[in-house]
C-alpha cells in the first residue's frame, strides 16, 4: 500500500523518496524547466512525516551509469530497477504536457517493494507559486491516499477521477476514446487445442504466459481519432500510400493505411498530451486481451466460436472496413479483435516463439517486420483467429492495417 500509518512512521526512519527528472519537463516545455518542478516536489515530500527526499546526484548519477532514458513516459520496470539500486522505498517521476492553454503536470509514484503505482494530475497555471502549489498538492494525493493508481484531473471542466481497475474513457485531443481495464493473469500463449488443425508454425511452440495488468482500447482507432491527434484524413493517408481507392470511410470506421510508425507517433503525442504512457500492445498482451483475459472463454476467435458473429472478414464484409464495434464484443467487452482491420503490435516478428520468454515478453530483440494481429476484412476467417499472426515492414501502409492502443 502506498499509504503509511501514523504508527509506523513513529515507529521507523523516514522513508526515502527519489524523483526522477526527466526531460520533457526540461528540455520540450521551457516553463517547466525540471530544476522548479523537481525542487518543488522535492521540497513537499520533506515537508510531508515520514518522507525524506534521497540525495538528487546521487540518484542522477546512478540513472546515467545504467542509461535509463529520460525522455517518453517512464515505465514502471525502469522506476522499480532504479528504485532498487538507489535503496530508496518509493520512486517519483513527474512529467507535463499542454492542454487547452494549461500545462498538465503529471506525477507517477511508484511503490520499489511491491510494484504498485499510482498516478495523479493537476492543471495550474502560468507563475512560479502557483506551479510550487501544484506540486505540493500532488504530494499531498499521492502520499495521502491508499490503492492503486488514479488518473486525475482537476481545472476547466470539473474534477474527474479513476480509479486503477475501472474502465474509463480517454478524452485528450477530443478522441473519446474509451479504454478497457485487463487484469493481468497467466494464459497459454499460441497454438492452442481449440485451433484444431488451423494452426501455423510461427504461432508455436505455445507455453504458459504471465502479463501484468493494462488498459487496452475497446475499439480499434477510428478515422475520426486518428484525424483529431495526428491531423491527417483517411485521404491523405490513402495519397501517402499511393493506393487506387478507400475501403469504407466515415468517423466511427477504423483507421487503415496506416504504417507501424505512425502508429507509434500516435502513441507518442497521445503520451504527450496526457502524461500517460499509451503504446502499441506486446503481442502477449493483444492475445491476452483477445481470449479474453481472466475470462477467457476459449473459443477460436475473439468472442465467439462462429467468426460471422465477432468479425469482418472476406466471407461478410463486402469488400470493406465497417464502423467499430458492430460486432459481438468478447468476454471483456472489447470489439473487433478478429477482423475488421489487422492490428499493429509493438513486437518485432519473430518466425518461431522463445519457450522461456513467457512473463511480460516483448518478442524478438531486432528483425525487419513488425507484428500484426486479428485478421481483416480482406482475409478469411483462419487468419481471424486469437493466435493467427502475420508480419509487415514498419513503413507499410496497407488498406487493412490499422491499432489499438494499450495504456500501462
Amino acid at each position: 500500500m502506498l499509504s503509511v500509518s501514523v504508527a509506523s512512521i513513529a515507529q521507523s526512519k523516514p522513508k526515502k523518496v527519489a524523483v526522477w527528472e526527466t526531460q520533457r519537463i526540461g528540455d520540450d516545455i521551457s516553463l517547466f524547466k525540471g530544476t522548479l518542478v523537481r525542487g518543488a516536489i522535492e521540497e513537499a515530500v520533506d515537508n510531508t512525516p515520514g518522507y525524506v527526499k534521497y540525495d538528487r546526484a546521487m540518484f542522477d548519477a546512478i540513472v546515467a551509469e545504467h542509461k535509463f532514458q529520460r525522455s517518453g513516459a517512464v515505465k514502471d520496470d525502469d522506476m522499480r530497477k532504479m528504485g532498487e539500486m538507489a535503496g530508496v522505498q518509493y520512486v517519483i517521476v513527474p512529467e507535463c504536457a499542454i492542454e487547452d492553454g494549461y500545462f498538465v503536470l503529471n506525477v507517477r509514484m511508484l511503490d520499489v517493494e511491491s510494484g504498485q503505482s499510482k498516478t495523479v494530475q493537476e492543471i495550474p497555471a502560468n507563475t512560479v507559486p502557483e506551479i510550487k502549489a501544484a506540486c505540493t498538492k500532488l504530494s499531498a494525493r499521492l502520499f495521502g491516499n491508499s490503492g492503486g493508481s488514479s488518473y486525475v484531473r482537476s481545472g476547466g471542466g470539473g474534477n474527474t477521477t479513476t480509479q486503477r481497475g475501472q474502465d474509463f474513457t480517454e478524452t485528450a485531443f477530443g478522441i473519446n476514446m474509451r479504454m478497457v481495464y485487463v487484469e493481468g493473469g497467466t494464459f497459454t500463449m499460441g497454438c492452442t487445442g481449440e485451433q484444431g488443425s488451423d494452426c501455423e508454425d510461427d504461432e508455436s511452440p505455445n507455453r504458459q504466459t504471465t502479463v501484468s495488468s493494462y488498459y487496452i482500447g475497446m475499439l480499434e482507432v477510428t478515422q475520426s481519432q486518428w484525424e483529431k491527434v495526428m491531423g491527417t484524413s483517411i485521404y491523405q493517408q490513402q495519397s501517402k500510400a499511393d493506393a487506387s481507392k478507400t475501403y469504407g470511410t466515415g468517423a466511427d470506421y477504423p483507421m487503415y493505411y496506416v504504417s507501424w510508425e505512425e502508429a507509434k507517433e500516435f502513441c507518442t503525442r497521445l503520451s504527450r498530451q496526457t502524461g500517460r504512457n499509451y503504446t502499441l500492445p506486446t503481442e502477449a498482451e493483444w492475445e491476452y486481451a483477445a481470449r479474453g483475459g481472466k475470462k477467457n472463454e476459449g473459443t477460436k476467435y475473439s468472442g465467439g466460436w462462429s467468426v460471422g458473429d465477432v468479425a469482418w472478414y472476406d466471407g461478410n464484409s463486402g469488400s470493406s472496413t465497417h464502423p467499430c464495434g458492430t460486432k459481438r464484443p468478447n468476454a471483456l467487452g472489447i470489439y473487433d479483435m478478429s477482423g475488421n482491420v489487422w492490428e499493429w503490435c509493438e513486437d518485432w516478428y519473430g518466425s518461431k516463439y522463445l519457450q522461456y520468454d513467457n512473463n511480460n515478453p516483448k518478442g524478438a530483440s531486432s528483425g525487419s517486420c513488425r507484428v500484426l494481429r486479428g485478421g481483416s476484412w480482406s482475409y478469411g476467417a483462419r487468419n481471424c483467429r486469437v493466435s493467427d499472426r502475420i508480419n509487415s515492414a514498419p513503413g507499410n501502409r496497407n488498406d487493412d492495417d490499422g491499432f489499438r492502443v494499450v495504456l500501462h
